[in-house]
């Protein structure tokens, strides 16, 4: 009992055995009460008959001529047996149908028709009083009734039972059927290792729940080897870009067990070049740190911070740091954005230390802050004059470590400065746009929805 097959087949079978049952014991009762109604009318028809031929003048009062045997009344009952009885107000009968034969119908009851027992029988037996004071009483056997509601509620039964059994089989073959893609879902989680996470579902059938589901299992799957590929790719540059600056630190290190002591030049050479691969392992971890703690989203100190303010302060430093890049504060309008400042500071200057970094000599890098009051949306972008960014290498700009063409961008980063800028920026509820051609430069724009902050606030 625990498949969901078995489950669903007995909680289908329970509710269709009830539904059955009900509408059994509703054809039952309903048969039944028409049949006693049917009955009951005949038994009345027959009081009636009976008054009607015990009512002239004449015969008030003698009822021994009345033959009650004769196809009038008898002709009123389906099996031909009405059992009749004329008692006088003292209790002598005074007439009876030969169906009766030695019995005799308890004497004194008046009224509807009502179903007793006689001589273990069921009848409905109703009564009436007739002309001078005597009492005529029908019954009338309803054994055909009887057997045929018997018959009913076996035919009825084998019905519920066979329907049962039929329902339940067929009931389990579709839910087998229907539930085929979770079975496929299992053995295809199964089936998944960290060597080989390549296994998807098929997807076919009508597009219903188990379809989005397994939809959704193969998008999830997608989403699982991205992000294991990335991991592996993260472990994998992190190593590259930490063994140059070990290698140098171990090379200096044994030279300077070497000549370090009798060679001043040797020891203030590996000295600077140590010093210089700690700085770059300093910076790559840092870096790394930063990117994590906006990965596991920090609890933010929001404030309300001008953008125009943020762009001219970024833009001097920028200016006094780059030697051969001309850096442009051009079209700046007054707009005020909830944000930590630390933070967008830092995305800000990525962008810009990436315009600079990778632009032509003697390029230029225009920082704009521009409003879009319709949508209301603030933009700070960062455009540059240089080579551009190929198609194919726009959608993974993004990712940590990711530098494009190995030979143009040897020794210019660690790849993570877009990373970082992207996350702190969508930590911000904001979003990076690149715009971006080869041989015409590229625009990264911070856009800020739903800018419009109080300054007070």
């Amino acid at each position: 009992m625990r498949s969901i097959t078995w489950r669903l087949t007995l909680w289908y079978t329970v509710i269709l055995m009830v539904i059955l049952i009900i509408c059994g014991l509703a054809a039952f009762w309903g048969m039944r009460y028409l049949l006693f109604t049917e009955a009951a009318r005949r038994v009345e028809e027959a009081v009636a008959t009976v008054q009607r031929l015990t009512g002239s003048e004449e015969e008030r009062g003698n009822y021994n001529h009345v033959d009650l045997d004769e196809p009038e009344l008898t002709s009123l009952a389906d099996n031909g047996i009405l059992l009749i009885q004329i008692t006088a107000p003292d209790g002598r009968i005074l007439n009876r149908s030969r169906t009766l034969e030695n019995s005799f119908l308890s004497p004194g009851y008046s009224g509807p028709p009502v179903l007793i027992k006689f001589n273990d029988q069921d009848v409905l037996m109703a009564g009436s009083k007739l002309m001078g004071g005597a009492l005529v009483q029908i019954a009338y056997l309803v054994s055909r009734e009887e057997y045929f509601l018997l018959i009913l509620a076996s035919v009825l039964g084998s019905l519920v039972l066979g329907g049962l059994a039929l329902a339940a089989s067929g009931r389990w073959m579709v839910t087998r059927k229907a539930l085929r893609p979770l079975q496929a879902l299992t053995s295809t989680a199964r089936e998944i290792s960290t060597n080989d996470m390549s296994c998807r579902i098929s997807l076919n059938g009508p597009r219903d729940e188990l379809y989005k589901l397994a939809e959704t299992f193969n998008q999830m799957l997608d989403r699982l080897e991205n992000g294991f590929r990335s991991q592996q790719e993260f472990v994998a540059a992190t190593s590259h870009d930490l063994r140059t600056p070990l290698t140098i630190i171990k090379s200096y290190t044994a030279l300077l067990k070497r000549w370090g002591k009798d060679a001043m030049a040797i020891e203030e050479e590996s000295i600077q070049a140590i010093a210089k691969a700690v700085g770059v392992m300093e910076r790559l971890v840092s870096d790394m740190l930063l990117l994590a703690r906006m990965q596991a989203r920090p609890s933010l100190e929001v404030m309300p911070l001008s953008l125009g303010d943020l762009a001219r302060e970024t833009v001097r430093e920028a200016q006094a740091l780059s030697e051969d890049i001309n850096i442009i504060l051009d079209k700046v309008e007054q707009v005020m954005v909830a944000a930590d400042e630390y933070y967008l500071r830092r995305a800000l200057w990525e962008l810009l230390n990436n315009a600079i970094k990778y632009n032509r000599p003697g390029g230029e890098v225009v920082v704009n802050v521009t409003v879009n009051s319709k949508k209301r949306e603030a933009y700070l972008s960062v455009t540059d004059t240089g080579p551009g960014i190929d198609a194919e290498d726009l959608s993974r700009i993004f990712d940590r470590f990711y530098r494009g063409d190995p030979v143009r961008t040897q020794g210019k980063g660690f790849g993570l400065g877009l990373s970082l800028a992207k996350e702190i920026v969508e930590a911000h509820n904001g979003q990076i746009i690149v715009d971006s051609h080869p041989g015409k430069g590229s625009r990264f724009s911070i856009v800020f929805f739903d800018y419009g902050v109080s300054p007070t606030l």
